[in-house]
């Protein structure tokens, strides 16, 4: 019996020092993914790292390049806007209708500037521009029967020119001559001459010039040295009773 019993505890001793020799071998290759993957995470971080450092060399690097570059002097400004049209245009009220005169404040506006940059602040030049429809007057036709029709008998076209000049603020703060955002006072003084068609003489007449002047903020990114877009707000003195005037556009230096 004495025999039986020890060798029934030589087997549970085994069974126990092969339990525990598992359990070692599990936490040992737990510990082992547990650094394996602290490595991997390292590596992430590490590479994560190593792309940071170099995108910001290679802006640093290209911010250096572009710095060391000089402003362009000549501008070439593309851009595009509204003005207000002074209409005359029936109006249909309790079964009768009338002519009245209104404003309409969205009528298309295509313009062009030139600037010659002297420094890196100041620029000036001349800019031209034009409106289509800028007057349409409608005349009351009535037959025999007594019916009424209207039909446009005066229509407008109005071109804008003048002098214009920029103001750069950001090289007042920063001391590179090339930077990729502007920020600018944009300043103009011109006229608007408007010519008018009267369609049933078949004749022609321009009204006397309205001056404009007007001054206000400027926003522009350069995509590269030669191309760029800008926006622009304006207070001042505009045609056809306007206070306020935007533009947005293209931007190409040379």
């Amino acid at each position: 019996m004495l025999k039986m019993r020890k060798v029934v505890l030589l087997i549970n001793l085994k069974h126990i020092n092969s339990r525990i020799e598992l359990i070692f071998i599990y936490c040992k290759y737990q510990f082992y993914f547990k650094c394996i993957s602290k490595i991997l995470q390292m590596k992430k971080v590490i590479i994560i790292l190593f792309f940071f450092v170099g995108f910001i060399c290679s802006t640093e690097a290209q911010s250096t390049e572009v710095s060391q570059k000089t402003f362009s002097r000549v501008s070439l400004k593309l851009n595009f806007s509204n003005v207000n049209s002074r209409q005359i245009v029936p109006v249909f009220s309790n079964q009768t209708v009338t002519l009245q005169e209104t404003l309409s404040k969205k009528n298309a506006y295509y313009g062009v500037e030139g600037l010659y940059r002297f420094n890196n602040i100041l620029s000036a030049g001349l800019y031209f521009g034009y409106s289509n429809g800028t007057f349409i007057s409608n005349q009351n036709n009535v037959s025999d029967t007594g019916f009424s029709s209207f039909t446009i008998d005066r229509f407008g076209r109005s071109y804008f020119y003048g002098i214009n000049g920029e103001l750069q603020l950001l090289p007042l703060l920063l001391k590179t001559e090339r930077i990729r955002f502007n920020i600018y006072c944009p300043i103009q003084v011109g006229l608007v001459s408007q010519s008018i068609t009267t369609f049933d003489t078949n004749t022609l007449n321009w009204d006397k010039p309205t001056f404009e002047i007007g001054a206000g903020l400027g926003l522009g990114y350069n995509f590269t040295k030669n191309i760029g877009l800008f926006g622009e707000y304006r207070f001042g003195h505009f045609y056809n009773q306007r206070n306020s005037q935007w533009k947005v556009g293209l931007v190409l230096s040379f």
